[in-house]
């Protein structure tokens, strides 16, 4: 029989954490699970050929917490990953969401921050203007 204070049902994200947690302060702690590992959906491994899979599908871990980044780097690595996303506008590739580059791209302009924002406006203004006079008698 285990002798334990905690008994943590579940070895995903929150269950590892706080069972961690836990048994950091002092607590005999137990993880029980249905798998025969811990991380629950965000696992991967190393198949027979050293490629990396992912049997649940691909994870991404996304914060702007350093104290959860540093919490998490005891336990792991990391392998960097930049995510960025095309669209297709008349067969020319354009940042989404929209920024800069979208708009440069698009219009084939070379503009800086305020270069944009003046377009953006001046682009607002004409449209303002067409909409009330289509509305004018």
């Amino acid at each position: 029989m285990i002798r334990t204070d905690v008994l943590v049902v579940g070895a995903g994200f929150s269950g590892a954490t706080a069972a961690r947690l836990v048994a950091e302060a002092g607590f005999r702690v137990h993880v029980i699970d249905r798998r025969a590992h811990v991380g629950g959906n965000a696992w991967d491994t190393v198949d027979a050929s050293g490629i990396r899979i992912h049997p649940y599908g691909p994870h991404l871990f996304h914060t702007d917490a350093e104290r959860i980044v540093a919490f998490l780097s005891r336990f792991t690595g990391w392998a960097p990953y930049e995510h960025r996303v095309l669209a297709s506008v008349d067969g020319i590739l354009v940042p989404v969401p929209i920024n800069r580059t979208t708009i440069n791209r698009l219009y084939g302009l070379d503009l800086d921050e305020a270069g944009v924002a003046a377009f953006l406006n001046a682009c607002v203004s004409t449209a303002i203007r067409k909409q009330r006079a289509r509305t004018s008698c």
